[in-house]
């Protein structure tokens, strides 16, 4: 028996202990929920909670009560709060007397640090976002690897029909977010509290109230080209869009600026994927050549591939390139040209000398965002701050492996009907995607 008792206390002490030997004392902190003034703002019970632990990727759960608070006990350090909540139409009707088909999503997230001297609650406000009949479905941005794959040559985005009508998808854009790297600067000048630019600060910029909540800013605008009903995309199918449409799991043969034969080869095929056949491509070289710059050499133009249209361009990379490390956002949005064309261009809230040269970004209302995907790093204390607004992404989500790694990140099934596969989408990423450790091409 005293050994035991000896045994019990050592895991005790083990437990409770960091690795320098300090002991560590659980906090107890409470996170407060309600809905936003839209309804009421009354308490919200039944919310989903997930605290995420930046340093040490710890995870902790909790439900909100019908007063809408939770209380959880967590190590002291900097966290990242999602909260989801799913209603049905009979609750909903129940909560806000107001009649409605179908499910509504409520979502909203934030970083906090707790500490055992510091504040001892969180207040968080619950946002309900448009769910849109078009969908981000997959995104493969952790190409694969760099000696035996195929790099970043590989990447491609899926968008998928989730609605039960034919959508045309002639005119879509598709825009890269820009955003801060990492919250390395959280609270300091220009940035806001989680480390994202604080675009109010901006030069230009015209809506301070709801700059860093109604708009999302564009490094990058590509656009499917058409005249309204070229390219039908059937209820419950997909298109793929490749950065480059070729066979990755075959040696790239091409042509340098200087004429010579270059070939990229692919010593592992299964790590890579045949996007030959692929809907629509990203292909940069005519336009890099009208700029006056070289472009990259393995930009092959498929002539099967539809190539979208470059639109507005800021970000310095020669082809459509995803950030390998997930520090990524990607929407896709409608707009006339009128529309597009009036909507603001600023630059860096870091920037306060303006000039002809000054790299600006496109300003677009989250009003007009059909569907938008927060990709995030897989070592969480190298989180990126979110460059979504709640209404358009409450979460994220990271690849298991980290970059090269040949993983992608795709929605979940929520129903099918016959070959018709529809997904999950509630305006979180981190519920709604999942990871897979080869990416899925399907061409439909």
């Amino acid at each position: 028996m005293k050994k035991l008792y000896i045994l019990s206390a050592l895991l005790l002490f083990w437990a409770c202990s960091d690795d320098d030997g300090e002991f560590i004392t659980p906090v107890t902190h409470t996170i407060n929920v309600n809905f936003n003034e839209e309804y009421g703002s009354i308490a919200a019970g039944g919310v989903t909670l997930t605290l995420n632990n930046i340093e040490d990727g710890r995870s902790y759960t909790a439900t909100t009560t019908s007063a809408g608070a939770a209380e959880i006990e967590v190590t002291p350090g900097n966290y990242t709060v999602n909260a989801s909540l799913t209603m049905t139409a009979d609750d909903y009707e129940q909560a806000f007397n107001k009649q409605i088909t179908g499910e509504v999503y409520f979502n909203t997230s934030t970083t906090i640090n707790i500490s055992e001297t510091g504040v001892t609650s969180t207040d968080m406000i619950l946002e309900s976002g448009q769910v849109g009949d078009l969908l981000i479905k997959q995104i493969y941005f952790a190409g694969s690897d760099a000696r035996l794959g195929a790099i970043f040559r590989d990447q491609f985005i899926e968008i998928h029909n989730n609605s039960n009508d034919v959508i045309y998808l002639d005119g879509l854009y598709i825009g890269q977010v820009k955003g801060a790297a990492n919250t390395s600067k959280a609270g300091e000048e220009n940035f806001t509290a989680n480390g994202q630019y604080d675009w109010s600060l901006s030069v230009g910029q015209t809506d301070q109230t709801n700059a860093n909540s109604g708009y999302v800013y564009l490094e990058e605008v590509l656009q499917i080209p058409g005249n309204g009903s070229d390219y039908p995309l059937e209820s419950g199918k997909s298109v793929i869009v490749a950065a480059t449409a070729v066979n990755h799991k075959a040696p790239l043969v091409a042509e340098d600026k200087n004429g010579e034969t270059v070939t990229y080869e692919v010593e592992n095929p299964d790590l890579t994927v045949d996007l030959s056949q692929a809907q629509f491509e990203g292909y940069y070289a005519d336009y890099q050549t009208s700029i006056g710059k070289n472009p990259l050499t393995s930009d092959i133009d498929n002539p099967n591939s539809v190539n979208l249209n470059i639109i507005f361009k800021t970000f310095k990379g020669n082809d459509l390139i995803l950030d390998t490390h997930g520090r990524e956002a990607i929407v896709i949005f409608s707009a006339t040209d009128e529309e597009l064309n009036s909507w603001n261009r600023i630059p860096l809230p870091t920037v306060s000398n303006v000039s002809e040269t000054t790299a600006t970004y496109m300003q677009v209302p989250a009003s007009f965002i059909t569907d938008g995907v927060m990709c995030q790093n897989t070592d969480p204390s190298k989180q990126t701050p979110s460059r979504l607004p709640n209404t358009i992404d409450a979460g994220d989500k990271a690849v298991i492996k980290g970059v090269l790694s040949s993983e992608s990140i795709i929605r979940k099934v929520k129903s099918t009907d016959g070959d018709k596969v529809f997904y999950q989408d509630t305006n979180n990423s981190a519920n709604d995607f999942e990871v897979l450790s080869h990416p899925e091409v399907i061409i439909q």
